[in-house]
């Protein structure tokens, strides 16, 4: 077999499938970025004409001409767009403009647009308005308006800058509450994203990040609120413990106006005086913030888990009617809800994210074809799981469960990498090419710089899409599946002393200078590849669950360092005391482990693909799941592994039958 072909392939296909990543993000983000400020301009414009116009009747001609000159600048940016979307855009924008023309009622514009966001949204894959990707923050906020809003604004935000005079219209005063109570955050974020027509404000969607927009927008809705913060959230905690959840959400309240937020309070109760109701408002409006709720970890957890649980109890909802179909996708959104806290919940309790996830399993599975009782039983047993996580994730860990979990990480992560490092060492000795370890010492040094870089990406650019990071580790456990099968099978064909003989004989020279130690130095890369992703992005979360105490940090740094010296005595272990085991053993037992880690990667990578919905999933609820070795109840895993299980028998027919028969024929001849 030859193994370093295979891995030379695999360069190629990595090369020009990064090739091909690199160019079609990039398109794929200019024609998101186009379609979001069609959405956007559009969007402005009906909340423009909305005020302009009562009864189809225009009551303020500047607002109702703005909304013209955007639904003007929405058609021209729509022509921007490639023809399969163009078309369906400027269909609802020319229609949007015929009602303007027409004086419709703002009901009319509102359906118009709500359709044409739809539109965008499907063929475009992304959100429209997109969240920042951690909560937004009101120091950077403000910086950010003082660099870039304070000269037209005023650093007060009253629209008496320096650069206010003269201009007409003058800049918006933003600390009028009366004026902007109907206004929501996300209405901001539009405005900050492509400018307003017929003022002086330019656009930022080019010269801020996001999170910087998002930041600016919470400080900018904060200026019109002079309670005091702090009497707010007491008084929010003491009379609404639950509104925590929402409140603290910016997918919540950046939808929410001062008006809504103020009648989600009234409704609290019993009884709010005047300034209490301002206070609690106050916060409310701000308390998304990274510096109040938005930032507490916790409450992140606890948020993610409610939303978690409500598309589990909508995909079960959908499958008692019938819907088979659209349960299945609703269970997949609440997965991937969870996938975002993953990390940081495995990192506090993996046994708990393990239920988790073989409980969404078994209700994906029943979702199918399951009567009414067991689709009831697989739900609560997501619930109940879920509700583990967030219990879990408010339980206060002291520094002895941090140095604890820290070590068990890394030498869970790293035990496998160790063992079949290790096993590759040893063989190099046994061929006689100690000096040769240092390919294998490069392969793992590459595949830890990986990691780390595999690590980056996911905190950077795939932190809010996590079927990217299954994927990612999807296709990672198929690969290694294939390449340590290839290894295992090469191991088995050396298991006799004859062989291994007249392979040292007659391949040891060639084999070690035609670069197949740079093969087995890749299956190094692979195996540590894969461990090493996660106990980079696990040992993250870890840091994030400590919240920056001191005794956290040095207690997980603690645990890390002796997990690496347990780690070293095992491969060292491994390497000196491995080369004592009898020849036909010690092939014998690295031969099965190899196997049995390409049979559990190719179930889990199989899996992993059915958990985002790239492959199919038809449950075989006579097989028992045994995640441990990848097995699970499906066809399609059943599949995958049966395809390993009869390579295998063909290997060990070849190797033990026909290969030994066909050499006596031939010497017989």
């Amino acid at each position: 077999m030859r193994i370093i072909f295979i891995l030379q392939r695999f360069n190629i296909i990595l090369v020009l499938g990064g090739l091909a990543g690199a160019v079609l993000p990039a398109v794929a983000q200019e024609e998101a970025t186009a379609g979001r400020r069609v959405a956007d301009v559009a969007s402005i414009a009906v909340s423009e004409y909305a005020e302009g116009v009562v009864g189809r009747r225009i009551v303020l001609e500047q607002e109702y001409a703005e909304a013209g000159m955007f639904l003007a600048e929405a058609r021209r940016t729509a022509g921007t767009l490639p023809a399969g979307i163009r078309d369906a855009a400027l269909a609802r924008i020319e229609n949007l403009i015929s009602l303007h023309q027409q004086v419709a009622e703002v009901s009319d514009l509102a359906g118009e647009l709500a359709g044409l966001r739809t539109d965008l949204e499907q063929a475009l894959g992304v959100p429209l308005d997109p969240l920042p990707e951690s909560p937004p923050s009101l120091a950077v906020g403000q910086r950010v308006f003082e660099r870039s809003c304070a000269q037209c604004h005023g650093e007060g935000g009253k629209g008496d800058g320096p650069g206010a005079a003269g201009q007409d219209p003058p800049p918006a005063d933003l600390t009028d509450p009366a004026a902007l109570r109907g206004v929501t955050p996300v209405e901001w974020f539009r405005k900050v994203n492509v400018g307003v027509a017929g003022t002086a404000m330019p656009p930022f969607g080019s010269t801020l990040t996001p999170d910087e927009r998002w930041s600016v927008v919470l400080h900018a809705s904060s200026l019109r609120h002079s309670a005091d913060l702090v009497r707010g959230k007491a008084l929010i905690e003491e009379r609404c413990t639950e509104c925590v959840l929402s409140l603290g959400d910016l997918a919540v309240t950046a939808r929410t106006s001062d008006d809504s937020l103020r009648s989600v309070l009234v409704g609290i109760g019993p009884e709010w005086d005047a300034d209490a109701l301002a206070a609690a408002a106050a916060y409310a409006r701000v308390a998304a913030a990274a510096e109040y709720w938005g930032g507490d970890r916790v409450l992140a957890i606890r948020r993610t888990v409610a939303r978690a649980k409500a598309g589990v109890e909508r995909a079960a909802t959908l499958a008692l009617r019938g819907d088979r179909e659209e349960a299945r996708i609703a269970v997949l959104d609440a997965y991937l809800v969870f996938e975002g806290i993953e990390s940081a919940s495995r990192a506090q309790n993996a046994r708990a994210v393990s239920r988790v996830e073989g409980a969404f399993a078994d209700l994906r599975l029943t979702l199918t074809s399951a009567e009414p009782e067991e689709i009831a039983s697989a739900r609560a047993g997501v619930i109940g799981a879920l509700d583990a996580v967030s219990v879990g994730a408010s339980q206060v860990a002291g520094p002895q469960a941090f140095f604890f979990q820290s070590f068990v990480i890394l030498v869970r992560e790293g035990l496998e990498a160790i063992l079949i490092v290790g096993a590759l060492v040893a063989f190099l000795v046994r061929s006689g090419a100690p000096e040769r370890r240092r390919d294998i010492g490069q392969g793992v040094l590459w595949a830890l710089l990986a990691s780390a870089a595999v690590a980056v990406g996911f905190a950077t650019v795939f932190r809010a899409a996590a079927a990217h990071k299954e994927v990612l580790e999807a296709v990672t456990m198929l690969l290694a599946a294939g390449v340590l099968f290839v290894v295992s099978y090469w191991l088995v064909s050396k298991i006799e002393v004859q062989r291994w003989n007249a392979f040292v004989r007659a391949r040891m020279s060639s084999a070690l200078t035609s670069g197949r130690a740079w093969a087995l130095a890749g299956v190094a890369f692979l195996a540590v590849f894969r461990e090493g992703f996660e106990t980079v992005l696990f040992y993250a979360a870890l840091l994030a669950t400590s919240d920056g105490h001191a005794s956290a940090v040095v207690a997980v740094t603690a645990g890390f360092v002796t997990g690496a010296a347990v780690l070293g005595i095992v491969y060292v272990g491994v390497q000196r005391y491995g080369l004592r085991i009898p020849l036909r053993l010690f092939f014998g037992v690295t031969s099965a482990l190899l196997y049995l880690m390409a049979f559990s990667f190719a179930g889990q990578g199989i899996a992993e693909l059915q958990a985002v919905g790239w492959v199919g999933m038809t449950p075989l609820r006579w097989i028992p799941a045994v995640p441990a070795l990848g097995i699970f109840p499906t066809m399609q895993t059943l599949l995958g592994q049966s395809f390993l299980a009869a390579a295998l028998a063909v290997a060990l027919i070849w190797v033990f039958w026909a290969s030994p028969k066909t050499a006596k024929v031939r010497v017989s001849a």
